[in-house]
């Protein structure tokens, strides 16, 4: 059992592409307003501008690929990696907004809040 929560906290937890989403997710959910989240990421083009870009970046200096036997570094490979990084960036910020979003909904938070200030 140890071996597996080292296993989940080495490979997932830890990944820096993971702890961005992460911190995408948990930016907007605290910052913003539950509407204008999803307005956000409905209609605006910035959060995944920063998730290709912050993709981009961590292909680039980060996880170079190499050609095979030889110590030079296959560019065009390591640009279409970034795109893994990019789904992988967005698939933990929406992972993150669902576990945020029904914890609150668990804790009927919101539910407390609109009932005590509807008296």
């Amino acid at each position: 059992m140890g071996s597996i929560i080292a296993f989940f906290i080495r490979t997932i937890i830890l990944n820096p592409t993971v702890i961005l989403g992460i911190v995408i997710a948990g930016y907007y959910k605290f910052n913003y307003q539950p509407e204008v989240v999803k307005l956000i990421f409905t209609s605006a083009w910035i959060p995944y501008a920063i998730m290709v870009g912050a993709a981009l970046l961590y292909a680039l200096f980060f996880k170079h690929i190499y050609y095979p036997n030889s110590k030079r570094i296959n560019w065009w490979a390591t640009i279409k990696s970034s795109i893994g990084h990019l789904f992988v960036i967005a698939l933990s910020t929406a992972l993150t907004f669902v576990v945020l979003y029904a914890w609150d909904y668990a804790f009927t938070r919101e539910l407390d809040n609109y009932l005590r200030y509807k008296k």
